[in-house]
């Protein structure tokens, strides 16, 4: 599945690269989600979703991050640290999804 976003401080070709990124890490959940429950004792969360989601969040942030910071040779500004964020709180709904039926 594709998510749009309306962003307009990042340019078409980076939100493309941004996109797959997520995407690609969307596609990977349902193997992550085998391997969490073994963290489950060392971690000691009470929630395999929460911690999960969380885990994924801060994956998708990182690496779109790290994007970022790998095609310009910089750090993000302010309204683009914004448009990254639109763009992976787009995917929240597939990620619960993704999460929920796998």
């Amino acid at each position: 599945m594709h998510v749009v976003c309306q962003t307009m401080s990042l340019n078409p070709e980076f939100k493309n690269y941004l996109n797959e990124i997520i995407n690609n890490i969307i596609v990977g959940i349902p193997s992550l989600k085998k391997e969490y429950p073994k963290l489950k004792i060392e971690w000691r969360f009470d929630s395999e979703f929460d911690f999960l989601y969380g885990c994924i969040v801060g994956q998708i942030l990182g690496s779109c991050l790290t994007a970022f910071r790998m095609s310009y040779n910089r750090e993000a500004k302010a309204d683009e640290l914004l448009g990254i964020g639109e763009i992976v709180e787009s995917y929240f709904p597939l990620i619960r999804d993704e999460i929920k039926n796998n």
